[in-house]
Formats: C-alpha cells, sequence, structure tokens
C-alpha cells in the first residue's frame, strides 16, 4: 500500500463519515453522541476545548491531515507529517470550539407550551393597537424575543412584566401580570 493510497483514505474516510451525519440522522446522534470534553478550559459562558476530541472535528483533522499529506508530497516526511498535523489539530480545534459553542447557546424552547411558560417582559414597548416585542426573563444561556401585541389593544410601556395567553401568525398576544 502506498503512502499516497492512505493519504486519500484519509481524505476520503472523513468526508464519507461528515457526509453520512448530513445524509442519516442516526448517524448524527452517534456523531453527538461520541463528544468529550476533555482537557476544557472554562472561560465564563464559553468552555474552550484545548484536545479536541469528538466525531466531527475528527472527521475534519482526518480529512485536512490527508489534504495537506497529499499537498506535500514533495517534502520530507517527518517535516510533511508534522505540518498536516498542526492544520489538522488547528482545523479539529475550531470546528470543536465553534460547535460547542453555539449548543451552549441554542434556544432550549422546543415546545410552544415550554415558550408560553415563561416570563417575559416588554423590551420594545406595544404601542395603542400595535407592535411591539417581548423577551424572556428568567433563562440564563437562552433568551427568547417574540413580536407582541396587548390582548386588549391597550400600550404597555418597556420593563413591564407580561404573559403570553396566546401566539398567533407568529405574534405573541400578551397581558400584563
Amino acid at each position: 500500500m502506498s503512502i499516497q493510497t492512505i493519504y486519500m483514505t484519509c481524505m476520503i474516510g472523513g468526508i464519507l463519515l461528515l457526509l453520512s451525519s448530513i445524509v442519516f440522522s442516526a448517524a448524527d446522534d452517534f456523531f453527538d453522541l461520541a463528544a468529550f470534553d476533555l482537557f476544557s478550559v472554562d472561560l465564563g459562558d464559553f468552555d474552550l476545548d484545548i484536545l479536541p476530541v469528538s466525531m466531527k472535528s475528527l472527521c475534519l483533522a482526518a480529512t485536512v491531515f490527508g489534504s495537506v499529506s497529499l499537498l506535500l508530497l514533495d517534502q520530507p516526511a517527518v517535516k510533511r507529517h508534522v505540518i498536516a498535523g498542526v492544520c489538522a489539530y488547528i482545523g479539529a480545534f475550531i470546528v470543536q470550539n465553534i460547535t460547542g459553542f453555539l449548543k451552549n447557546h441554542q434556544s432550549e424552547a422546543d415546545t410552544m407550551e415550554s415558550i408560553c411558560s415563561r416570563s417575559y417582559v416588554v423590551n420594545v414597548s406595544i404601542p395603542e393597537n400595535g407592535y411591539g416585542s417581548v423577551a424572556s426573563s428568567e433563562q440564563d444561556r437562552s433568551v427568547i424575543t417574540l413580536t407582541a401585541k396587548s390582548l386588549d389593544g391597550s400600550a404597555i410601556p418597556a420593563g413591564t412584566q407580561v404573559n403570553i395567553v396566546n401566539i398567533a401568525d407568529h405574534v405573541a398576544i400578551v397581558m400584563k401580570l
């Protein structure tokens, strides 16, 4: 087996595994399951993963390693592998940390009941018979902001706490507490 075959196997294997995560939802669950938080540094709202170990980051690393190694075939093996390894690590590091950040900051509301059950504050005042905006007020990591109008058509100033009575046509119908 030639060294070019090994590099091509890394590239193709990494690409096929990533594509399978898009095509098959079961594979996507596997990719999410196989994420580890090893050697993570907590920086407030952001966790920085020093050692990116997840299936997605490893697939990217394999693809980058094979690609860079093929591009540097005329270089000595040690130099080629060091450069390819550094590039693969940087790519995996970026993917792991960006996907981790996005997962930690996604909305936790998955049903209409969970959206309506939150406490809301008017953040853009609602004029009489008009529209404004409300934002959830109790959640630590996710804030839901919705276009809103009052139930009885009255004006509601910014900063007022409200309850959502209904959501119709993507507009929250609210009333003062």
